[in-house]
């Protein structure tokens, strides 16, 4: 993502300093704490330095290795250590440190990076963070809660831009709901009705009112969508269907999108009257891979929340401090949980970098760090998919999913999208469905299998529902 589309209310960056901050610790309340390292000075990483909080570390020495910056150049050296000090995993008497270096020292973990030299870390069980990054997306959501403009959350696939909604609606003090709603599921022939009510049913927007709308994924909104929005963005009025008289709502709207507003605009992804919208408060949450020192601390709390609260070995910890996730914090969440259901007898309270562990981060390793549609794979028979960020998902107890999802791949071999009635047919043999009640099963259907996995590759068309064109079928 281009950086140049920020354009939330941001001071200009703050300078940087190099600095170590700790991302896995045997204290996991230690991660996070962060040593500046000042041009000329030696520092000693070892049990007295009281940033490290190493005095339970058996495997820390008094006096571990010396980090020393000269210029712009910091290095490291080891002490005579016990147990031997290690960059990027590799034991070193002596190295170089470049940007997003891991060092290790004991069971403790640090990354060398350019860092603002001050900033303030935001406590929130929700959203878990230590990053400067992240501490500024915080303080931009804080901002924008109080202001009543339309919000735009850019940010790739998996970055938490649905958790950082749920966050700006909170701290926004609004009593009423927090509504969310994938726009891709949002059908032409029934926009209006969906949106602003028909008969006794209540539209998404007075279901919303007095709290917050949430449109996830603009980027997939059609013409039509953004056209009967920009009426009540504008005037906060809706019309039911049928009704002559408007009604005037008070609800917020944030919104999400892959992409920043150059690449909508480019790709006439979204109208440009629309996206104007949003111009006011636009916060970018930057990919996992661009914050690493958050991926310890993610990954601590999301272990602690697991049966039996294993812990993450330090040899994990480095193995995915070292991972690209391509999916970011779903992908790293995913393949937590997957390694977590992994036999193990010798260690049932740590998670280790054995064999089966390195596989599974292996699979995800080569994926595309944009857009996660590449990489899916569905069974000819509908049986079972194969998602770039989460791995194989069966279906076998899933029937009527499974009859879709097969009736889909086969659409997909001949490179067209199937009608509502056709999925109807093929989720429900034989059985005599109304069409109003058989297109609401299919929504039903098809936002199940985007929640297990499939969201990235189902899209909806003018004429029903496709694979998207990059997921492969076996």
């Amino acid at each position: 993502m281009d950086s140049t589309e920020q354009t939330s209310r941001t001071t200009a960056p703050l300078p940087t300093v190099w600095t170590l901050t700790i991302v896995h610790h045997p204290n996991v309340g230690s991660i996070g704490r962060r040593l500046v390292l000042e041009e000329g000075a030696s520092v000693t990483l070892g049990r007295e330095l009281a940033v490290l909080d190493g005095e339970g570390d058996r495997k820390l020495s008094r006096a571990h290795a010396r980090v020393r910056l000269v210029g712009d150049a910091p290095s490291i050296e080891d002490a005579g250590s016990r147990n031997g000090t290690f960059v990027d995993g590799v034991q070193v008497s002596a190295s170089p440190l470049r940007e997003d270096s891991v060092v290790g020292v004991g069971g403790i973990l640090l990354a060398c990076q350019r860092r603002p030299p001050l900033f303030t870390s935001t406590a929130n069980p929700r959203v878990v963070a230590v990053s400067a990054a992240m501490a500024e997306v915080l303080a931009d959501v804080a901002q924008a809660a109080v202001a009543r403009e339309p919000v735009m959350l850019i940010g790739e696939t998996g970055v938490g831009k649905g958790l950082l909604a749920e966050e700006l609606h909170l701290a926004s003090g609004r009593a009423g709901p927090f509504v969310a709603v994938h726009c891709a599921t949002l059908a032409d022939e029934r926009l209006h009705a969906q949106l602003f009510g028909e008969g006794e049913a209540v539209g998404l927007l007075a279901s919303a009112h007095g709290g917050t709308l949430f449109l996830d994924g603009v980027d997939d909104a059609r013409p039509s969508l953004q056209a009967a929005l920009l009426s009540f963005l504008d005037h906060g009025e809706v019309r039911r269907v049928g009704e002559a008289a408007p009604r005037k709502l008070d609800v917020r709207v944030v919104a999400s999108s892959r992409r920043g507003p150059r690449a909508l605009l480019q790709g006439d992804r979204v109208r440009g009257d629309f996206l104007a919208r949003f111009a006011g408060w636009s916060i970018e949450i930057p990919p996992l891979r661009a914050r690493r020192e958050d991926v310890g601390a993610i990954a601590a709390s999301f272990t602690a929340g697991l049966d039996g609260a294993p812990r993450v070995h330090h040899e994990l910890a480095l193995a995915l401090l070292r991972h690209e996730f391509p999916a970011n914090v779903r992908e790293l969440h995913a393949l937590l949980g997957r390694i977590a259901s992994l036999p193990r007898a010798e260690h049932p309270d740590e998670l280790r970098a054995d064999a089966r562990a390195v596989a599974l981060l292996a699979q995800t390793a080569s994926e595309p760090t944009g857009e996660a549609r590449e990489g899916f794979v569905v069974a000819r028979h509908g049986g079972w998919f194969d998602a770039p960020d989460i791995g194989r998902v069966s279906l076998d107890a899933r029937k009527q999913l499974e009859r879709i999802l097969g009736a889909l791949a086969a659409a997909h071999r001949l490179d067209r999208p199937l009608s509502v009635p056709e999925l109807v047919a093929a989720g429900w043999p034989g059985e005599r469905v109304l069409p109003r009640a058989g297109a609401s099963r299919v929504y039903v259907s098809i936002t199940s299998l985007r929640k297990m996995g499939l969201r990235d590759a189902l899209e909806r068309t003018t004429d029903g529902y496709r694979l998207a064109s990059a997921v492969a079928i076996e």
